[in-house]
Formats: C-alpha cells, structure tokens, sequence
C-alpha cells in the first residue's frame, strides 16, 4: 500500500485500488473526475450504487450498465477491464475483493447493517457462482472504518450479533460496548471460504486517523465520503 496524495493506493499486477483521504470528497463530482484523471481510473465507466445499508449485490456485465448506477444495493462485481467500482464510506467498513487467476473484482458497503446481513458472503458466493473463482484465490482487503475500540453501540446490537458466533466481537469498557466489525467480517470471510493469509487490514480507523479520514460520527454527521476505488486493467 503507497500512500499518494489523495490516499492510498494498491497495484496488484492488474488491479487497482485506491482509498481516498480528506483532499477527496467521493460525492463531489469534480473531486472524482480529478482523482480519476490523476491515478489513471476511467472516470468514463466508473460504477456505483445508492448505498442502503444492505447485502444486495449488483453485477456489472456491459459498460451500458453505467445507465443504472443509482441503482439500490451495497456490493458490486465485475469481470470487465477498465471499469472502476465505487463505494461510499465514511466509519463504515469498504471491503475490497480480487481474483486475479479469474480477473475479476468487487466491493462492498457494510455498515453494521450490511455486516449483520453477511454482504461478504454475499460477495464471495457470487464470485464462486457467476464467475467460477475459487475461493482460495480471493484477496480481500478490509479498508478504512471505525475500529473496534472506537465503535461505541448499545447493548441489544451486541447481543443481535451473537448469532453469528465470532469470537473476541465486541469490547466492554466500563458501562461502554464497543463493537468490532472488523473482526466480525474478518470472521465472516474465513468461514465463508476466504483463506487467513489472503485477507488484509488496511488498519486505519476513521475515528482514530481522523485527521486522514471522513467519519461519520465524529465530523458531525459529515455528507463528504471515502471512496473506495477499485479497476481490473
């Protein structure tokens, strides 16, 4: 991972990614145009959704697709080259996914919500379905987000997460719980098929590294965004 002006940028043979810092706001046009134009992302092509906090995976077949961006979903995948994904975070957690032996890309939303509703496995089945990756070949990187030590929750949503039965998932600090969605996803990935040495952690949180990142709870609700970025050239 390079850090570059605008974020943080990730070549990998032939995939892209980029998370952006503060200098980009995703929502602003003019600021993805500019980054595009700068890091080489065919702006042109650039896919993305209406982000609803839920585990519908959108599949990108033709570039004509681009008509339905907008459409509501919080995952999407692709096979075809020079078509950057797009996704909105800002506490929320970007998980990144690529296979290089099948050439093909994804990128999910998951907020707790979309974690709850296990959008990662949402992804990895639809990898494995629609374009015959093993899984053993996924990479995956879990971007910038709230940490688990900065995620303060209520105690009826900690307990709502026991079902899925990942250990260490939430800390207690005095009266306080704090949840982790990264060991929750991380947990997700591997009992979905994903391969320990395979999965990253970008390790920056939002709260924490907030002088790098947007956060939602700690901007006061800001409407700027973290774009995830991610192209197959």
């Amino acid at each position: 991972m390079q850090e570059v002006a605008k974020g943080y940028l990730i070549e990998d043979d032939n995939v892209r990614i980029l998370f952006t810092n503060r200098t980009v706001d995703a929502k602003n046009t003019t600021d993805v145009k500019n980054l595009c134009e700068d890091y080489s992302f065919n702006y042109d092509n650039l896919m993305y959704n209406t982000q609803v906090h839920g585990a519908n995976v959108r599949i990108i077949k033709a570039i004509d697709d681009r008509k339905n961006n907008g459409e509501k979903a919080d995952g999407l995948v692709t096979s075809l080259k020079n078509v950057p994904l797009l996704v909105f975070t800002a506490d929320c957690v970007p998980l990144v996914f690529y296979d290089k032996e099948k050439e093909v890309v994804a990128l999910a939303h998951a907020g707790w919500r979309g974690t709850y509703d296990n959008i990662a496995e949402e992804i990895i089945e639809t990898l494995a379905k629609d374009y015959n990756c093993e899984k053993e070949n996924i990479k995956v990187i879990i971007g910038p987000s709230v940490s688990g030590d900065s995620y303060e929750v209520s105690y009826e949503l900690v307990e709502k997460f026991a079902v899925h039965k990942i250990d260490n998932y939430y800390k207690k600090y005095g009266d306080k719980y704090y949840l982790d969605l990264w060991i929750i996803n991380k947990g997700l990935l591997k009992r979905a098929g994903i391969l320990d040495k395979n999965i990253t952690l970008a390790n920056f949180c939002t709260v924490k590294d907030n002088n790098q990142f947007f956060s939602y709870r700690l901007d006061n609700a800001t409407t700027k965004r973290i774009g995830t970025f991610i192209e197959l050239k």
